[in-house]
């Protein structure tokens, strides 16, 4: 005898597949769930990874303005600096180097070395005012900044009334490097404007 079919009947549910509600049961959410978060924990490792290589010049180059320190650059030999304490202008050539490329040998600034003795002072030959380049008057034995009518003496200090809210930047000198005869120091830029010196990012 055959069974009669009732196309409006329900299919029968395999056991353990469906919850009375019409829902995967409860174990099979919780397993799905933690594969996700397993998955997640997974992808994050090596993304965490990459992050942390990309990021490492930008750390490293922060450690080391907030340490201080900076390369010493050589910019003249001793026997070039007139003896007299006249001021020369030399060009700084550096290494130009951002957080992740290396440009050797570029021009980044230049300075003015006075050489008294034996010892030797180095000014930033940029005004402090608003970043123009001083020059030297030989003849009234003054810096000159041809923008602003900014004047200082040969020790930096700023002939008053001025426009510069500073004198001019004075730069370290490696005292060791000058007993060998070569004149090296640290080349730092600072913001124009400013009435105490703050170094820009180099």
């Amino acid at each position: 005898m055959s069974r009669s079919l009732n196309p409006n009947a329900t299919p029968p549910v395999k056991p353990g597949l469906m919850t009375e509600a019409g829902m995967p049961p409860r174990r099979n959410v919780l397993a799905a769930v933690a594969a996700t978060i397993i998955g997640a924990l997974v992808g994050i490792v090596p993304f965490a990874a990459g992050l942390a290589t990309f990021l490492d010049p930008l750390l490293r180059r922060k450690k080391v303005r907030s340490e201080g320190s900076r390369e010493p650059v050589r910019v003249a030999s001793l026997d070039t600096i007139p003896a007299d304490g006249t001021p020369v202008q030399v060009p700084v050539i550096a290494d130009l180097t951002d957080a992740w490329n290396r440009e050797p040998n570029q021009p980044v600034g230049a300075v003015y070395l006075r050489r008294e003795g034996g010892q030797v002072t180095c000014f930033n030959a940029i005004c402090p005012h608003a970043g123009c380049f001083v020059g030297y008057a030989a003849d009234r034995k003054v810096f000159q900044c041809p923008c602003h009518t900014s004047s200082f003496q040969l020790d930096g200090q700023r002939i008053m009334p001025s426009p510069s809210p500073r004198n001019m930047d004075e730069l370290k000198v490696d005292a060791e490097k000058l007993k060998s005869g070569e004149v090296w120091i640290e080349f730092v830029n600072y913001y124009p404007g400013k009435e105490d010196r703050e170094e820009k990012p180099t």
